[in-house]
């Protein structure tokens, strides 16, 4: 029979307190690992998508603004939620509140719309 472990570990932010330190987040929505295990998590409301390699005390910003400011813009989000990594590294980061998908290329520094409107709705 299978169960849970009785015990848990944070493997990425400090449980309980949100914030825009590299080594926290502020609702964390989505995550998705690569073929290193590493965690790539969509920040929602700090509007970034952070990289947790193993065993990291701290994240990288690797999409949107470290600084967790929003915008409209190829090099900001506003509200990521959903996310994939493929096998070459890319991700694909849905940008709920900008109305779009983006496409980062690994290690690039802006995105490029793949669909939606890109204007949020009135």
């Amino acid at each position: 029979m299978l169960h849970w472990h009785l015990t848990a570990m944070t493997v990425a932010g400090i449980g309980g307190t949100s914030g825009i330190a590299s080594n926290q987040l502020n609702a964390p929505i989505d995550m998705a690992l690569d073929s290193s295990n590493t965690l790539y998590i969509s920040d929602c409301f700090n509007n970034r998508v952070q990289k947790w390699s193993t065993d990291a005390l701290n994240g990288t910003t690797v999409a949107g603004q470290a600084n967790g400011v929003g915008g409209a813009t190829a090099d900001f989000f506003k509200g990521p939620t959903g996310i994939l990594v493929d096998t070459s590294g890319n991700m694909y980061v849905s940008d709920s509140i900008n109305q779009r998908i983006q496409f980062w290329a690994n290690g690039a520094s802006v995105g490029t719309m793949i669909a939606g409107t890109g204007m949020k709705e009135i």
